[in-house]
């Protein structure tokens, strides 16, 4: 392995360890984010979601970063990059690194995609603690219009007309 594919090798494990230390930052802030959804602080999620779209963005320009210098690896190793869909891409390029090189690509592909997979999967659960609390919200809302405005009291019989009142209040502690 010549000194210039060696240096893009290593430059290439120094951009996915950023990229790593990005996407850990963004898996912070979701893990946070489900506890501020809990405690309905707006400004906490106001400034976590400040935090997260830094992350995004950051994560943007790595990601950026990362793909120029494997297009770099790519043409220096004479490979046919448009062959390689970005799945395949890094796995190649496993192939081609020495072995302390490999070992180190096969480390940061592992805790990228471990990363990006948690990621998801909390984004998926706090997008259902808030979809259930916005059908929550928008049920105490109807029901509260239901008591304000419930229209006329008596049926003509003198029974008490029901108005399809369909909500519950409750309260809870802690």
């Amino acid at each position: 392995m010549n000194n210039e594919l060696h240096s893009l090798y290593d430059s290439l494990i120094s951009v996915l360890r950023k990229e790593i230390e990005v996407y850990s930052k963004l898996h912070r802030c979701f893990l946070s984010e489900r506890e501020i959804l809990s405690g309905s602080s707006v400004d906490e999620l106001y400034e976590n979601n400040s935090r997260k779209e830094t992350c995004i963005l950051k994560a943007r320009m790595v990601e950026e970063a990362r793909t120029k210098l494997v297009d770099r690896i790519i043409n220096t190793l004479n490979l046919d990059g448009k062959a390689l869909n970005n799945d395949k891409r890094l796995s190649t390029l496993l192939l081609h690194g020495d072995d302390g090189q490999k070992r180190d690509l096969e480390e940061c592909r592992s805790a990228l995609r471990s990363l990006v997979m948690d990621i998801h999967g909390l984004n998926d659960r706090n997008k259902t603690l808030l979809d259930s609390s916005l059908f929550y919200v928008r049920k105490s809302i109807n029901f509260l219009g239901q008591l304000i405005y419930s229209g006329a009291t008596y049926l003509s019989t003198g029974r008490l007309k029901a108005n399809n009142l369909n909500g519950k209040i409750v309260s809870r502690e802690g």
